[in-house]
């Protein structure tokens, strides 16, 4: 997980970085750039707090499921494991939301520089911007699918018996 979102953050750095373009000299060009490098920087902020939750609900509530399934409480223990991962998927719908809110925050902040700035540099900030969100968005669903997961992990299932091989 925490290679995933180090691979994150080099890739709004770097996607930073591309985006500048060599012709644009003018003073008033590196206004874009940082409105980009802000909500960029506000992006991988808010998906590094929504994923570090979700890891912080799957590290307390695993060592507590456990005990409960030890001690015979099944009972107890899926319906903590139920609540885990309704907190779970509730962080994954703020950190989602707040996600969009910023992408959709950061488009009206670089769109309003329309006048000042050439449309070809805004095109592309626009652009970085919503795929770095869209990215963004993506390790989120990946952080959340996994941490729900690890839950489930702790019940044993019972395995489905092939009913054709029985005949």
């Amino acid at each position: 997980m925490r290679k995933l979102q180090v691979l994150l953050l080099g890739v709004a750095v770097l996607s930073m970085g591309l985006v500048l373009p060599n012709q644009a000299r003018a003073t008033d060009c590196d206004d874009p750039f940082g409105v980009y490098a802000e909500y960029a920087r506000a992006i991988v902020a808010v998906t590094f707090r929504g994923t570090d939750a979700m890891d912080d609900v799957v590290d307390e509530a695993t060592p507590r499921i456990r005990r409960l399934l030890n001690a015979g409480m099944y009972e107890r223990a899926r319906s903590l494991a139920g609540q885990a991962i309704d907190k779970i998927e509730s962080i994954g719908d703020k950190t989602h939301g707040k996600i969009r809110e910023l992408a959709t925050e950061g488009v009206r902040a670089l769109t309003d520089l329309e006048g000042d700035v050439p449309s070809d540099v805004l095109r592309r900030l626009v652009s970085k911007l919503l795929k770095l969100a869209q990215r963004a968005a993506n390790f989120v669903s990946d952080a959340e699918e996994d941490s729900v997961n690890s839950i489930k992990r702790l019940f044993p299932q019972v395995s489905d018996v092939d009913r054709r091989s029985r005949d």
